[in-house]
């Protein structure tokens, strides 16, 4: 936002008393007396330094006042080589960085009074945080321009190299994109500009590695199934996994799609655990005929811990945000809700300084909207957003960021970040940044996110579990468990199965028979849910029809379970089982025998039976016919 000092100017014995009025942020005093343009290139070089240079023109549009000082903050903490002229030649330039704002204070050569006196002047500046190389992609941001009165025009155009790939992501729409002299050229209006910053990604694709520890304890009396979860595949992300050290037991896909790695500790036993893999992440979703399951639906709009959305306070805000005519489209409703959020809410970084760093909850930050941090933008956006009946979660995981005082991060020492995500009926899952515009100063984290932001779990279900990579710690622990890093290595996850069958040797004719099939996954990536056959030649299998795998993560296995049957006591045949999954065939050989003859034992047991069930019959038959004599 800028500001500029203006001074009202009356005669009073040929002396003239100046009324000097006090700027503060986000504020502008007589702004209705002056009007301005703004002409602004954004030139980066190949190195991503931005020459930000604004041909600005003021206007006086009363004759009562008069400007010496101009005022412009921008959104960036890294600002040198600031220079000014107007037409009388260099300015006086100072600067101020507080938080993460910039405040530019220009000192014009000549005042500008007089009714309609116009004074044209440039200022030009240089900045590290516009554009930055992140990985495999190229990120360019502008943050959006405030709202002030009499601001006639405000033109942007950025310009990056060629080299820099074509954008992948631009966001709003440009009025103009050109390519020209080896640069492309993207060009905003004021309309666009102070709805929303700029973002533009070019490339399409980002890849981190990561190697993460988990520290699991068993402090109970006796043993224990536990689990840790793993980096999940999303909408937006696909992850491999190298390594897992020691192999879990199992490897299971929860209803909110996180990965849970399965593991017995016996009583008082301690377990650190490494995982080691990598995540590519897209600028679209994944997912290109989105479907939400109406039980989830329902789930991802219920009250849960953090998220009171059937609290009054909670509901009156929303009924507020959304106004008189409420708009009917999830999108729509959740923009409302997020500005509302990006708006209202300030980030507390003093908070952070707290080791025992405290989740406050959407109704608690309501009422305190100056103490927040990630955890509290996120929780009031899903807390208002359930309450308009649109789905929402949670999600933890690791946000890169160059700038931490610009882009922060606040959830523990291991450079955790939240952010939350809505169901958009037309595009799926959407993520969001609350945090982020609002300390960015208004780059756009709503329309588009970046590929910074790498998903660790995903919450709906429940506010409280399951917990991120980095919060496995033993009592009294402070270690760094999260090592995130860029790779420019792309990666094509591979999913292997192995299928292992488990059936009584040999099958006993006339008798209930089953096979157990596990199916497991050896490779490095999950493997999507798949139909399921099993068929024999001469085997009934009753229960083999509309079997479907599920999702396979890697590491993990599903066990399946098929009745058979014979068609008689006396059948006697070899026979061979063929299981189909995902159009990959095994085959097992098995034995069918009759119960009756296969072996000596059961023919005895089979013998004796029938020998006393005669002699009961005998005996029976005996009595009968003594009661019939005596009753004649």
């Amino acid at each position: 936002y800028f500001c500029y000092n203006s001074q009202m100017v009356k005669k009073i014995s040929f002396a003239a008393i100046v009324l000097i009025l006090l700027i503060l942020p986000g504020r502008v005093f007589a702004e209705g007396e002056f009007a301005t343009s703004y002409d602004v290139l954004y030139d980066i070089d190949e190195n991503g330094i931005t020459t930000v240079t604004e041909k600005i023109s003021l206007k006086n549009l009363t004759s009562a006042y008069y400007a010496n000082q101009f005022k412009l903050t921008i959104g960036s903490t890294k600002v040198s080589d600031i220079k000014a002229a107007d037409p009388g030649g260099v300015l006086d330039v100072t600067q101020e960085q507080k938080d993460t704002a910039t405040t530019i204070s220009i000192k014009f050569n000549q005042q500008v009074a007089g009714l309609n006196k116009t004074l044209p002047w440039t200022l030009s500046f240089k900045s590290e945080d516009f554009a930055e190389k992140v990985g495999k992609v190229w990120e360019v941001r502008a943050p959006r321009i405030s709202s002030t009165t009499n601001l006639e025009a405000y033109n942007l155009t950025i310009s990056v190299p060629a080299s820099f790939g074509q954008p992948s992501l631009i966001s709003p729409t440009p009025k103009r994109q050109t390519l020209s002299g080896g640069r492309i050229f993207l060009t905003f209006d004021k309309n666009q500009l102070m709805s929303s910053g700029v973002s533009a990604n070019f490339g399409s694709i980002q890849v981190f590695d990561f190697d993460l520890s988990y520290h699991l304890e068993n402090s109970n009396l006796v043993p224990v199934l536990t689990n840790i979860a793993l980096p999940p595949d999303t909408s937006f992300q696909d992850v491999i996994f190298q390594r897992i050290d020691p192999k879990p037991l199992n490897v299971t896909v929860d209803s909110d799609g996180n990965y849970l790695a399965w593991y017995r500790l016996n009583r008082g036993q301690k377990a650190d655990i490494k995982v080691f893999g990598s995540a590519k992440l897209y600028t679209s979703s994944k997912v290109k005929s989105p479907v939400l399951d109406e039980t989830l639906r329902k789930k991802y709009t219920e009250s849960q811990k953090y998220w009171e959305k059937d609290n009054p306070q909670i509901v009156n805000k929303l009924a507020e945000i959304l106004g008189d005519n409420p708009p009917s489209d999830s999108e729509s409703k959740a923009k409302l809700i997020f500005q509302y959020v990006v708006n209202s809410l300030k980030y507390d970084s003093a908070r952070l300084k707290d080791s025992s760093l405290e989740r406050l909850g959407a109704v608690t930050v309501l009422n305190n909207p100056n103490s927040a941090v990630c955890m509290e933008f996120t929780d009031l956006f899903i807390a208002l957003t359930r309450a308009a009946g649109v789905p929402a979660r949670e999600l933890d995981g690791y946000a890169y960021s160059e700038n931490t005082i610009l882009r922060p991060l606040s959830l523990t020492k291991d450079v955790l970040h939240s952010w939350p995500e809505y169901w958009n009926d037309r595009r799926g899952w959407v993520m969001v940044d609350p945090t982020w515009e609002n300390t960015t100063g208004g780059v756009d984290y709503f329309n588009k996110l970046d590929l910074n932001h790498f998903v660790f779990v995903v919450k709906g279900s429940s506010s409280e579990e399951p917990i991120p990579a980095g919060s496995y710690k033993y009592m009294g622990q402070d270690s760094h468990d999260v090592k995130v890093s860029l790779s420019e290595n792309d990666f094509l996850g591979k999913p292997q199965i192995d299928v292992q069958t488990d059936t009584s040797s040999p099958i006993l004719a006339g008798f209930p028979g089953v096979i157990k099939v596990k199916v497991i996954n050896t490779g490095n990536a999950v493997y999507p849910s798949a139909i399921f056959t099993i068929t024999t030649n001469k085997l009934s299998v009753l229960n083999s029809e509309g079997q479907k795998t599920g999702l396979i993560p890697p590491f993990g296995n599903g066990e399946f379970k098929f009745d058979v049957r014979t068609k008689s006591l006396l059948d006697s045949f070899n026979d061979q089982i063929e299981i189909n999954v995902g159009g990959q065939k095994f085959t097992k050989d098995v034995v069918v025998k009759p119960f009756i003859i296969f072996q000596p034992i059961p023919l005895m047991v089979v013998l004796l039976s029938a020998l006393m069930v005669l002699i009961y019959f005998v005996v029976l038959g005996g009595h009968i016919y003594r009661k019939r004599i005596k009753n004649k």
